[in-house]
């Protein structure tokens, strides 16, 4: 199973967590593309790369992958990309493209709504509800390292148990 690593990936924090989830992940059997490590589009000192490039380097990627890894952020590229894994494992070829899987860590995730208070007075932190009706109905969405990894087994293995049935 090769899994597509999407998320924010601009600032140190993110670059750490993204290639130490890439490791784990690897560790686990699986196959990763981690665009943090592809250094096509990645070199800084560059001047040749374009936003097309990105994209089409990416985008050949997400083509080569079965599942997306959505780190459910604001970020507009990792959104643009959990759209096309969606449509792609929806509407052209189920068997090849297994969907999007989301991993929502956000801390302000945890806050409880507090109902007497409204706008930015209350400190619950919502996340786009088309997102998360499209990752739930998809492979899912954990809230964890953890869970995510038990959870691509359990792809994995349900995946391997309809190819042995279909040999």
């Amino acid at each position: 199973m090769r899994i597509y690593l999407g998320g924010p990936m601009f600032d140190l924090p993110n670059v750490e967590f993204n290639l130490n989830l890439a490791a784990r992940l690897r560790k686990n059997g699986f196959v990763v593309y981690c665009p943090n490590e592809n250094e096509a589009i990645n070199d800084k000192t560059r001047t040749d790369i374009t936003p097309e490039k990105v994209y089409l380097q990416d985008r050949e990627e997400l083509l080569a992958s079965n599942v997306f890894l959505c780190q459910v952020s604001e970020d507009s590229g990792t959104m643009w990309e959990a759209g096309l894994m969606a449509c792609l494992s929806t509407d052209v070829d189920p068997s090849r493209y297994y969907g999007v899987i989301g991993l929502a860590t956000d801390i302000r995730l945890a806050t409880v709504p507090d109902p007497a208070k409204s706008g930015i007075e209350n400190q619950s932190w919502a996340v786009n509800a088309f997102v998360i009706g499209g990752l739930k109905t998809s492979l899912g969405v954990v809230g964890d390292v953890d869970s995510l990894i038990a959870r691509l087994l359990e792809i994995r293995a349900e995946r391997e148990e309809t190819e042995d049935a279909r040999s």
